[in-house]
């Protein structure tokens, strides 16, 4: 029988419970958006999509919680945490609800979350493979499609060719097949008369120094997104004192995880009016490393630790959300 050292069945549920009130606060209070629209390289971004307030709001809902019920089987199939614990999906739950800008209407916070997660497990399945043509090619078509509508997926491209190579799957037919995974999608549409030339139009970007004021609302999330990352580092480097003594396999899926979460915190400090849509994949690497640390350190009362965390943030959604 599996045993639940820390979080179970139990408070998964209750992670999924808390996700649903919160989105219910949020949706009633009138949301909390600040993604700008035309994010895309020749599409219209998925805030633009033309769909009704509540379907809206609804799929976002449910591809987090797709993402937070895919996480188990990503963990089972990988060991990423050496774990049977639900600490992983459970917190990634919780750092998303809390957070209102990862809320609310559909975005591509959540897509290019569900995005990166089929990436990282075609990835890792290719670990020491002598041939990983057609995951790479997969990989690359997923994150070219997803450039289209949201111009952020073309910053997470060199980090999949940084993490094949760390896979020792990634060679010079690999990287052909990559290529031509990135142009699959433009040239079809392209060719077909799908997309027109002129759609084509370059990113506007704004540091995240153009934008917070002192006092501000913005500032609140900004600081608490900084604090979030500031002890994500420090567990990462903490979890990899043990990560280096423990199966070099999963050292390396952890590396992986950890240059996708420095992509997005470049991202949202270089690229803020698109800071929403990093949010959800940055919370996945935080988890990773917060499960971690409850996997690899002898914490005691490790349930109350989680507790007090989840307690700090939404203090924090509710000062931001109300």
């Amino acid at each position: 029988m599996i045993k639940y050292k820390t979080i179970g069945p139990g408070g998964f549920a209750g992670a999924i419970l808390l996700t649903l009130l919160l989105t219910a606060i949020l949706y009633f209070t009138g949301g909390f958006n600040v993604i700008e629209g035309n994010l895309g390289v020749c599409l219209p971004s998925p805030d633009l999509w033309n769909i009704p307030r509540e379907w809206s709001w609804g799929i976002n809902l449910a591809l987090i919680l797709v993402c937070g019920v895919g996480l188990i089987f990503f963990n089972k199939a990988y060991s990423v945490i050496q774990t049977a614990d639900l600490v992983l999906p459970s917190m990634f739950l919780v750092l998303t609800a809390c957070t209102p800008w990862a809320g609310g209407p559909l975005g591509s916070s959540s897509l290019m979350a569900v995005t990166n997660l089929i990436c990282l497990s075609a990835i890792f399945a290719c670990y020491k493979s002598r041939n990983a043509t057609q995951q790479v090619f997969t990989v690359a078509t997923l994150l070219s499609v997803g450039s289209m509508f949201q111009y952020a997926f073309i910053f997470l491209m060199p980090g999949y060719i940084l993490i094949g190579l760390m896979m020792k799957c990634f060679r010079i037919k690999e990287l052909i097949a990559f290529m031509l995974g990135i142009a699959a999608p433009y040239w079809i549409a392209i060719g077909m008369g799908l997309i027109p030339l002129e759609a084509f139009h370059l990113p506007s970007f704004s540091t995240l120094f153009d934008k917070v004021t002192p006092g501000s609302e913005l500032l609140i999330g900004c600081v608490t997104l900084g604090f979030t990352a500031l002890v994500g580092v420090i567990m990462a480097l903490n979890n990899a004192v043990k990560l280096y003594a423990g199966n070099s396999q999963r050292r390396l899926y952890n590396n992986a995880i950890a240059v996708l979460g420095l992509i997005c915190v470049a991202g949202m400090i270089l690229d803020f009016n698109n800071l929403p849509t990093y949010l959800a994949t940055f919370f996945i690497t935080i988890a990773v490393q917060i499960a971690n640390t409850f996997a690899l350190w002898n914490i005691r009362r490790g349930h109350l630790w989680l507790l007090g965390i989840t307690t700090l943030y939404v203090t924090v959604f509710l000062i931001m959300a109300l």
